[in-house]
C-alpha cells in the first residue's frame, strides 16, 4: 500500500513548468526494493544494483530538482552513457523497475505459479529490450 501511495503522489507531480521533482521520484523508487528483497538470493545482484542507483540519486537530488535537470545536464555534458552519470542511473532504475514488473506479471498469470518460470521470462523480456535499445 505504502508503495502504491507513493507512486499515486508521484504522479501527481511533473507539470510542465515544474518537471518531476528527483527527491520525490527517489522517495517513491526507494520503497521498490523491498520487493527485490522479497524475491530472495536469486535477484540479489539486482537488489544491490537498483539500491546503488537509487542512492546515487539521492546524492544526484542535492544538486539537481528534477529529473530534466538531470537529463539536460548530462546531454550538455555528453554524460549520458557515462558510468556513474545520474541519467544513466535514472535509466537502470527504471529497468529495475520493468523487471520486477515484468516479474509480477509473469508470476500472476501463469498457472504453475512458478517464481523460476516467472523470472525467465521476465529477464528474457526486459534484457532483450535493453539489448536490441527497444
Amino acid at each position: 500500500l505504502q508503495i502504491l501511495q507513493a507512486f499515486e503522489e508521484l504522479s501527481q507531480c511533473g507539470t510542465k513548468d515544474e518537471g518531476f521533482l528527483l527527491d520525490k521520484f527517489c522517495d517513491a523508487y526507494s520503497l521498490v526494493f523491498i520487493l527485490f528483497n522479497s524475491l530472495g538470493l536469486a535477484f540479489k545482484f539486482a537488489e544491490m544494483e537498483y539500491v546503488a542507483k537509487v542512492g546515487n540519486l539521492v546524492e544526484a537530488s542535492k544538486r539537481f530538482a528534477t529529473l530534466e535537470n538531470i537529463v539536460d545536464v548530462d546531454i550538455g555534458n555528453g554524460t549520458v552513457k557515462k558510468q556513474k552519470s545520474p541519467s544513466r542511473d535514472l535509466r537502470r532504475v527504471r529497468q529495475g523497475l520493468d523487471l520486477v514488473r515484468a516479474l509480477f506479471e509473469q508470476f500472476l498469470s501463469s498457472k504453475d505459479y512458478s517464481l523460476r518460470n516467472a523470472a525467465s521470462t521476465a529477464y528474457a523480456q526486459v534484457l532483450h529490450r535493453i539489448t536490441h535499445g527497444r
